[in-house]
């Protein structure tokens, strides 16, 4: 079976989307599937072709206004029309790559199974996306109502597709890479490490998780805010955090290891998100056993893999959840044994294995 994955990032963009699809391409080919990846060039400077670990990626310009919408070249258009596979699985239905690229397979009269995984989460995340939803909503539903399949990555998103397209959905989550396992929660001895990790944007809400920080700072205690990634509001949390006096590390994207160790090595992780359809450094972190505090109402569905769901506006009560964590005053997992791991928080191989067996097949 040929499977043509479609999505705007794959490494080396960072970000959620690049790692999912990046996983997910490579699983597919070690099962022996033949796996094409079709993406974006956004900057310009990539390799047109490459062999990525046993997957062929094909990147086309693209052009993103403000980093969204995602439009593709008329050079994307050509290839896909030309395409023979018998699954092509889309993602993001906030890309306008989404609604194109099904528009031109549904013209064809021997079209491939198409699978859509939306990863969808309510709104745009900026002023003008969020006007553009309500004008893109039913191009949107049109895309979905195209696809053989749909896929969410948790029973919330499953629940927001249903709610705001009438649509049913396959829910698989996503996965975590094994070297995840590699790594227990250590947390220093002597101050409190707050860490985020993933795009700094602004419905990351990282001017909350800075209010925490600041309140914990005031007691005293050494406490660090390490932000882990970039993006369009770091110069904006930088700026705050001085202001604020609050001690703020900001080491850009890591290396895999790195982060890795990183996470580990913190005292609490946290995300504060107004919009996710589910947050990967969330079960790495709860995979370790790493504390996690997440937001409602998307952070629901770690809440029975022991994650802290809070209303995201509650700084202080978070930072005394934190100072209770920090004094151990919650038995926080104790001794984790090396081969812990959540109930529903699984391997990237045993994941796909569930996406070719529930979705592809």
């Amino acid at each position: 079976m040929k499977i043509v994955l479609v999505a705007h990032a794959f490494p080396p963009y960072t970000g959620g989307l690049s790692y999912v699809v990046e996983h997910l391409s490579v699983n597919l080919a070690k099962m022996g599937f033949e796996v094409e990846v079709l993406t974006l060039d956004i900057d310009g400077g990539l390799p047109s072709y490459e062999e990525y670990n046993g997957v062929n990626v094909w990147r086309f310009r693209g052009y993103a206004p403000d980093n969204c919408y995602f439009i593709p070249s008329l050079e994307y258009i050509e290839y896909l029309k030309k395409v023979k596979a018998e699954v092509v699985h889309v993602h993001n239905i906030g890309s306008l790559l989404t609604p194109i690229t099904t528009a031109v397979l549904s013209k064809n009269s021997d079209r491939p199974k198409i699978v859509i995984t939306p990863h969808h989460h309510e709104a745009g995340s900026k002023w003008h996306t969020k006007i553009g939803w309500l004008f893109y909503k039913p191009i949107a539903k049109q895309a979905l109502l195209k696809a053989n399949v749909i896929h969410a990555v948790s029973d919330y998103e499953a629940s927001l597709i249903k709610r705001d397209f009438g649509i049913e959905a396959v829910v698989i989550p996503n996965g975590i890479n094994e070297d995840v396992l590699r790594y227990r929660w250590d947390p220093p001895k002597d101050k409190i490490v707050i860490t985020y990790a993933g795009r700094v944007e602004r419905y990351k809400r990282l001017d909350l998780v800075l209010k925490v920080a600041a309140e914990l700072s005031k007691s005293n205690l050494e406490t660090t805010l390490r932000v882990i990634g970039e993006g369009s509001y770091l110069q904006r949390i930088v700026k705050a955090a001085k202001n604020a006096g609050v001690n703020l590390e900001t080491p850009g994207f890591l290396s895999r290891l790195k982060y890795l160790e990183a996470l580990s090595k913190s005292t609490v992780f946290i995300n504060l998100s107004d919009y996710e359809a589910y947050s990967l450094v969330t079960a790495e972190a709860l995979a370790m056993g790493v504390p996690t505090i997440v937001a409602k109402p998307w952070g629901s569905i770690f809440k029975d893999k022991g994650a802290y769901i809070v209303d995201k506006h509650d700084t202080h009560g978070i930072a005394k959840l934190i100072m209770k964590i920090y004094n151990q005053e919650i038995d926080y997992r104790g001794n984790i044994p090396s081969n812990y791991m959540h109930e529903g928080i699984m391997p990237w191989p045993q994941v796909v294995k569930q996406i070719v067996e529930k979705v592809y097949l």
